[in-house]
């Protein structure tokens, strides 16, 4: 790739090692894809990468011994859960590699800064471990990160995505050897973005939003209006139980309102720690009135201002909003994959399902495909036996083969899916998996379908990627006979009225929409003087945004926003910000290189 050797310089002079105790990233969010491409670019064992080195022809790799059962500790950066998968997938790791996988989040943990700090003094964070990038880079310089080099080759697998392993590792350490493999990889190319909805964008019932009359949206007042419309109409749901035009939580919270941070994308702007990265490829601080966060703060201010913000949202966590999506008490998505907790084809032909509606000042920032990676990686522990070594890459090449792939992103056979004349076809209990309680039978782990999914929560193959088997995407929402089944009355609808056959045909045509590339580059580590101010800053901006939206009026949301900068400036928020600007340089010239 023609962006390696120039952000590997830029890097070369802002990478260094920090403490162990200078815990601390802000990576952006990732985009699992939901299509496939050509796979032309895949490298085979014993080809040269762009990093100029020649791999060694595969070898057999080494037996794993299966006789005793194997509790792999797995510290999870990813993981909204902790303890040790069950269900349908853990039954299928455990016959397949009788390995218990025993989850370690230190996003549930109550303190994960801690629990990161604890574990690496102890010098084992995980058998293995998934981290952002800057952390991944910190405990290579460790020594917490088993060395892969001399073993990749022999696991044809991984080995499919060589290019991007090679990529990402030539910027960790001396550049010379393969210690993580990148997350979230695919085979579609660099620049692609071939997925059927952008990531984040407001969505509406289209039941209720014909019902309030289908009004033309030209700017977020518009949006709130209809929100308003629709929410005086249907104060409750169907059940009774009080709805809301936007619910938020606080768990997700980094170092700003992550539910403000994602919206700031409709506007032409990625939050990237104390800066916000444009579509133009400026850079801003955060507390710029002129940017997005700014505008998309105000904008849940003034939701909650005309009633529409559901007053459980300081205090509620993920977990309550999903009871709420599904009990249809909340009236406006932002992210794509919220559809499954509602969207079924029978609510499609009902006409209620929800779906994309634009908003004609509107530039989304849509990253493309994460071709190189989503900015985690996949780490084995250092500490670990060679037997046990054995085991876990055993496992890896598993999880990047077809079958685990698969498995991760279209479930099991014969329960969510079957085979019909060489295509995959999703059953009813497969539609369903995501918004009802699909029971699993005993045989194949029991329980609900839902509580058994894989807990890791990041996969190394993207499910835009294509499936050798099928030829199609392993999404299973981008399978043709998907496709086809999702043709229902509202999508028929939206596109009669659009135009378009879906929304990033639509936002394309109308200019609403910039794709930039995804580059997944190693990023300067914090040093503890920084850490220590992003982690004040981040508590100032999280708790002042959050009373910004529950502000009384606009001169308390104004003055509120002023004191937040004030006391930012008296916590070294300038130089974070500057160190921040310098950070994302070599990520904004690879851009550039990229497209």
């Amino acid at each position: 790739m023609k962006f390696k050797k120039m952000a590997s310089l830029a890097l070369a002079g802002i990478m260094t090692a920090s403490m162990i105790a200078g815990c601390g990233s802000d990576a952006g969010t990732g985009n699992s894809g939901t299509t496939g491409g050509d796979t032309t670019e895949t490298q085979t064992a014993t080809q040269t990468a762009d990093t100029g080195t020649e791999t060694a022809a595969a070898t057999e790799a080494p037996t794993a011994s299966h006789d005793e059962t194997y509790t792999v500790d797995f510290y999870d950066v990813a993981a909204n859960f902790q303890g040790v998968q069950s269900g349908w997938y853990g039954k299928i790791v455990k016959d397949k590699f009788n390995m218990d996988l025993n989850i370690i989040a230190p996003q549930v943990a109550g303190d994960g800064q801690t629990l990161y700090q604890t574990r690496c003094a102890a010098g084992a964070l995980g058998d293995l471990i998934i981290l952002d990038n800057a952390d991944a880079q910190e405990c290579v310089e460790s020594g917490l990160i088993h060395d892969l080099t001399d073993v990749l080759a022999n696991y044809p697998n991984l080995m499919k995505y060589e290019k991007q392993i090679k990529e990402f590792n030539s910027m960790m350490g001396d550049g010379t050897k393969i210690y993580a493999i990148p997350l979230e990889m695919n085979n579609n190319g660099p620049t692609d973005y071939r997925q059927l909805h952008v990531y984040t964008y407001p969505r509406i019932g289209w039941d209720m939003y014909n019902e309030v009359g289908a009004p033309e949206l030209k700017n977020t007042d518009d949006l709130l209006a209809c929100l308003k419309a629709i929410q005086d109409a249907h104060p409750t749901n169907d059940k009774g139980d009080p709805a809301y035009a936007i619910s938020m939580w606080k768990d997700w919270d980094s170092y700003f309102m992550e539910n403000v941070a994602q919206l700031t994308k409709w506007y032409g702007q990625e939050v990237n720690g104390s800066v916000m990265i444009g579509t133009d490829n400026s850079i801003a601080p955060l507390t710029d009135k002129a940017g997005a966060y700014y505008k998309m703060l105000k904008f849940f201010y003034q939701a909650n201002q005309m009633g529409l913000v559901d007053p459980d949202s300081a205090t509620q966590d993920w977990n309550s909003i999903v009871s709420k999506m599904q009990d249809k008490r909340i009236y406006l998505y932002w992210y794509s994959w919220q559809y499954g907790f509602w969207n079924t084809p029978a609510r499609g032909e009902e006409g209620v399902n929800y779906i994309e509606i634009p908003v004609a000042d509107t530039n989304l920032y849509q990253p493309s495909d994460t071709y190189f990676g989503d900015g985690r990686v996949l780490c084995v522990g250092s500490q670990v036996s060679d037997e046990n070594f054995a085991r876990l890459m055993e496992f890896l090449d598993w999880y990047a083969s077809p079958e685990g792939v698969q498995i991760q992103h279209g479930g099991t056979e014969g329960l969510i899916y079957t085979v019909e004349n060489g295509k995959y076809v999703l059953t009813e209990d497969g539609f369903n998996r995501f918004s009802a309680e699909v029971a699993v039978p005993e045989d194949q782990g029991g329980g609900n379908w839902n509580d058994g999914n894989n807990q890791i929560n990041q996969w190394i193959v993207a499910s835009c990627d294509v499936n050798p088997d099928t030829n199609e995407p392993y999404g299973t929402d981008m399978w043709s006979s998907t496709i086809e089944k999702n043709q229902t009355k509202t999508t028929k609808e939206w596109s009669e009225k659009f135009g378009a056959a879906d929304d990033v045909e639509y936002l394309k045509k109308n200019n609403m929409m910039t794709v930039v590339p995804s580059i997944n580059i190693a990023l300067a580590i914090d040093t503890t003087d920084i850490s220590l101010i992003r982690s004040q800053c981040g508590d100032v901006i999280k708790d002042a945004s959050w009373r910004m939206v529950f502000a009384k009026d606009d001169a308390d949301f104004e003055a509120q926003w002023d004191a937040m900068a004030e006391q930012l400036n008296g916590l070294g928020w300038e130089d974070l910000v500057n160190f921040d600007t310098e950070k994302y340089g070599p990520m904004i010239e690879a851009r550039k290189a990229a497209q």
